[in-house]
């Protein structure tokens, strides 16, 4: 489903990603762990192909390599849900319509469609009391719901998770896990990227290990120590 074939990405003198291999395979679920600014965003906007790889080539489904035209990555996008750490929702829109609007550009445009699956998004996150809310309105861990909401409206086939936890307070973030595993019980492949060894653990799956650009595998003997002080914030 997801493939990167030595892949690095720099970002002037900074070297992001260093000869990344690696696999995903369909319906997999995958966690991604590193310190922040270890490279984890990087590398989900190379998935969705908002940014480029400086070389090596990157294979999404039957998506492989080079700069996608418009067109192509509207329909690459439309098999992915991301969950970004950001939220990107649109604060003069309802929670409603912030739903509703992932499922139009996904090509659904019938409002007898597009109605009853954005409620049922909205429902299965728990804000279906919230729909007629605007983003400002919601606390962090309800806009976080509302993002989620948004990424598996159309029901993609993989979701992409930049730190879904965030700064959520223990039941929020195990709720926000909880939610994800059933989505990949599902059948949708998952994706999940964080700074946090608890999380990492919460959530299961395949575990890779991200630093200084370079990935690998997860060993039982590996252990993760969180840096004794925190480094800048991942620019991209």
């Amino acid at each position: 489903m997801i493939q990167f074939e030595h892949v690095s990405k720099r970002y002037g003198e900074r070297l992001a990603l260093d000869d990344v291999s690696w696999r995903m395979n369909e319906g997999e679920a995958v966690c991604v762990l590193g310190h922040s600014a270890a490279g984890k965003t990087t590398l989900l906007r190379l998935i969705t192909h908002e940014t480029q790889p400086t070389s090596g080539t990157i294979a999404i489904g039957t998506f492989r390599g080079g700069r996608l035209s418009r067109a192509h990555r509207a329909l690459l996008r439309r098999t992915m849900g991301v969950i970004y750490e950001d939220f990107r929702l649109l604060s003069d829109r309802s929670v409603f319509e912030n739903v509703a609007l992932a499922v139009r550009i996904g090509g659904c445009f019938s409002e007898s469609d597009v109605i009853p699956r954005s409620l049922r998004a909205l429902e299965e996150v728990g804000l279906h009391g919230k729909q007629a809310a605007l983003p400002g309105e919601l606390s962090y861990g309800e806009r976080q719901r509302c993002a989620i909401a948004r990424a598996i409206v159309n029901r993609p086939a993989v979701i992409l998770a930049d730190e879904p936890t965030g700064a959520l307070e223990p039941k929020s973030a195990a709720d926000v896990l909880a939610l994800l595993q059933r989505i990949h019980r599902e059948g949708a492949a998952v994706l999940l990227g964080t700074t946090r060894p608890e999380v990492a653990d919460a959530f299961g799956g395949r575990r890779l290990i991200l630093e200084e650009g370079r990935l690998r595998e997860a060993s039982p003997a590996h252990s993760f120590m969180p840096p004794a002080t925190a480094p800048a914030p991942e620019g991209a």
